[in-house]
């Protein structure tokens, strides 16, 4: 609690219980503003009093102003005076109150000042309606204003895959109210309330408004982007009656439910899923089609791919689908000891079939794990994996391959003949940064030797590249040198290799397709 210094001297106390006093000589004297808890399960409590009628960093609270900005409106008796709040902090009153009568009163106070305020249109700043109460003041005691909030607060968060389509979140309610000695009496139909969006310094993100408190109907409540949501489904902790001095927080799901991976998660559906923030357990997608969504996520694993995907077709991409590239996913895949190592994003170790992998409108920084030459791709294939297709779209990708495996594509067992094989790769519109490990290929095929000497079979399917700046494109793409072989790694396509090995599509049913960029066939990939 926030007092202020006296204003006046205590006076002396002439005469008995309700005796007249003279007037102009008994001034009321405030030692301070402030602002109440309430007594609640879920109290629209506030901090200690700063300046102006505002939220406090969670919303949960409200503060004064003290910068002369506002005023209270104080009530003795049948007189009336306006005080402003000015900074010190110090009250300045437009007139000075006196008391008349040494019997003790009831001292109110309300904000704002006028009479009448309009409810209608919160987008910009929340409108409030305060009262204060002191009871048996007596004309030789100051007094404190403890002020309380008239209004109930209802606070709407939006969650699911359609909430950047949110343009506006209204309520409904009493469009004006009459300020009647700070208690507010409805004096007009209902309508739509503009709720203010706003996000707290916790990073709470909602919507909210202060309505004349009452009975509310459910069906009529709320309503997103001018259409009222009718479906009770999607609508949680809606109470039925509100109350002044509290806040309601109601839960509304736009679009799809999505559900926060919190733990290591096995996905086999077509649901939605977030990720946020820093995450050191692996996430295994094993069918359907689910959509992933990352908020400044990094995903690092001690063992295997980060993001394991053994079947179905997963999209990766942000929440904010107009922000392209804002947020940014770190995948780094680990190490499995002498089995073989983890992609940082596809397939699992160990000869499994994975899924295809998509990313669209996001930032990607992707790291396969490397184990004495047995490894995974940045984003592709694990140790003697199997990737589905690859599409990558409007994203900024950094794709490191481990131990002779690929950026973006296949991983690599040097010691042994179980080669793994990859879909298509299709990249569009995109900034990419990929390095091969030793002798294998920035984009494209791992070392494509074995330990033995031979040669062998790697099936991968054809490379698509479209780009605005071929040149600028090739540039950031590095091959994993290694000296020695008749063919050095190359930046899209082959690895190296001194026995010439099978190049073959996906299927094996014919030769590789070679790479296409901006419509142009290079056969046998590009150095």
């Amino acid at each position: 609690m926030l007092l202020l210094a006296a204003t006046a001297c205590t006076q002396d106390e002439p005469g008995g219980q309700g005796n007249e006093l003279p007037y102009g000589e008994y001034p009321l004297q405030i030692s301070g503003v402030t602002l109440d808890v309430e007594s609640s399960a879920e109290p629209w409590s506030t901090e200690e009093p700063q300046t102006r009628v505002a939220e406090n960093d969670n919303g949960t609270g409200s503060v004064w102003q003290w910068d002369g900005s506002e005023k209270i409106r104080v009530q003795l008796g049948d007189e009336t005076a306006d005080y402003t709040l000015n900074v010190g902090p110090i009250l300045t009153a437009d007139k000075q109150l006196y008391w008349t009568s040494t019997a003790p009163a009831t001292v109110t106070a309300r904000y704002p000042t006028d009479e009448t305020v309009n409810l209608s249109d919160q987008s910009n700043a929340l409108a409030y309606v305060l009262k204060a109460e002191a009871p048996n003041a007596a004309y030789n005691n100051e007094i404190t204003l403890s002020f309380k909030h008239q209004l109930a607060k209802v606070r709407v968060v939006l969650s699911g895959t359609q909430t950047s389509l949110a343009q506006s979140v209204e309520v409904y309610g009493y469009t004006t109210y009459t300020n009647n000695e700070g208690v507010p009496t409805a004096v007009s139909t209902q309508g739509w309330l503009k709720m203010k969006n706003t996000t707290y310094a916790d990073g709470t993100e909602c919507w909210e408004a202060n309505v004349v408190p009452g009975t509310i109907d459910l069906a009529n409540f709320i309503r997103l982007n001018g259409h009222a949501v009718v479906e009770k489904d999607n609508l949680t902790d809606v109470p039925e009656v509100l109350n002044a001095a509290k806040m309601y927080t109601i839960n509304l799901t736009v679009g799809e439910k999505i559900t926060d991976i919190k733990d290591n998660t096995t996905i086999s559906d077509d649901g939605y899923y977030r990720v946020s923030g820093t995450f050191n357990q692996q996430i295994n997608i094993t069918g359907g089609k689910p959509t992933i969504y990352l908020k400044g996520a990094s995903i690092n694993v001690s063992d295997g791919p980060a993001i394991s995907i053994t079947g179905g077709t997963p999209t990766i991409h942000v929440i904010e689908e107009g922000n392209s590239t804002a947020d940014v996913l770190t995948a780094n895949g680990g190490s499995s000891g002498s089995i073989g190592s983890g992609t940082g994003i596809g397939s699992p170790v160990g000869g499994t079939q994975g899924g295809n992998i998509i990313i669209r409108n996001l930032t990607v920084h992707a790291t396969g794990g490397g184990n004495n030459n047995v490894s995974g791709a940045g984003i592709g294939s694990s140790t003697n994996g199997a990737c589905g297709d690859i599409t990558i779209e409007d994203a900024v990708i950094v794709a490191t391959g481990g131990d002779c495996a690929a950026g973006i594509g296949m991983g690599c067992n040097y010691w042994n003949s179980t080669t793994g094989s990859i879909g298509k790769i299709t990249i569009t519109d995109s900034d990419v940064t990929a390095s091969g490990g030793y002798g294998a290929a920035a984009i494209g095929f791992s070392l494509s030797e074995l330990f033995s000497g031979s040669g062998d079979t790697y099936r991968a399917g054809r490379i698509t590249i479209t780009t605005e700046d071929e040149a600028g494109f090739l540039s950031k793409l590095k091959p994993g040198m290694a000296p020695g072989f008749s063919l050095t790694p190359q930046r899209i396509g082959k690895g190296a290799y001194n026995l010439t090995p099978t190049f073959l599509n996906t299927a094996g049913t014919g030769l590789w397709e070679g790479v296409v960029i901006n419509g142009t066939s290079y056969q046998y990939g590009v150095q």
